[in-house]
């Protein structure tokens, strides 16, 4: 009789504590893979956020002297070069509200690099094309890429943490 309660016991345990091990471990391993996931895709969004504006800023540090250029020798091109001017401040300024959406202003490396991004886009407005700030423009560029860099590496990182951690669970 007490091999048919204990065993009765074991079983009514296992009905009841294997699902319940069984939903905390599908819990903690769902929770685990949306963490990595949302931090892994901010990271590849912040990285085509960050090409996209130094893609732009370059493309203008090109084509502005050439547009300018090309307005002075041809005036029947103003409309169209003025035209193209303003696309390219249009894509500048979209490219730098989606940074803006992907950096926090309390993290000292993604503040640096908004700060480098509102110091170009100051140039890019002043519509300065000298080779003082051409070099400016350059070495803000660097800053961004450095800092970036910075922000991958530590991010990446915490990832790989991240999954050490859930790796002994």
């Amino acid at each position: 009789m007490t091999i048919q309660i204990i065993s009765l016991i074991i079983a009514l345990l296992a009905v009841i504590v294997g699902p319940i091990i069984t939903y905390k471990i599908t819990k903690s391993n769902l929770e685990f893979q949306f963490r990595t996931m949302t931090q892994s895709n901010w990271l590849t969004k912040l990285e085509d956020a960050i090409l996209t504006f130094l893609t732009n800023s370059e493309q203008w540090i090109g084509k502005y002297p050439q547009l300018v250029e090309s307005a002075k020798e041809d005036p029947s091109k103003i409309d169209e070069n003025n035209k193209e001017i303003d696309r390219l401040f249009d894509v500048i300024s979209a490219s730098i509200i989606k940074l803006q959406l992907f950096l926090d202003d309390q993290k000292s490396d993604q503040k640096s690099i908004m700060g480098s991004v509102v110091k170009i886009k100051e140039i890019i407005n002043s519509k300065a094309f000298d080779e003082e700030s051409i070099n400016k423009i350059r070495t803000l560029h660097d800053s961004v890429i450095d800092n970036a860099k910075k922000i991958f590496k530590e991010e990446r990182k915490k990832l790989t943490t991240t999954f050490r951690k859930e790796e002994k669970i």
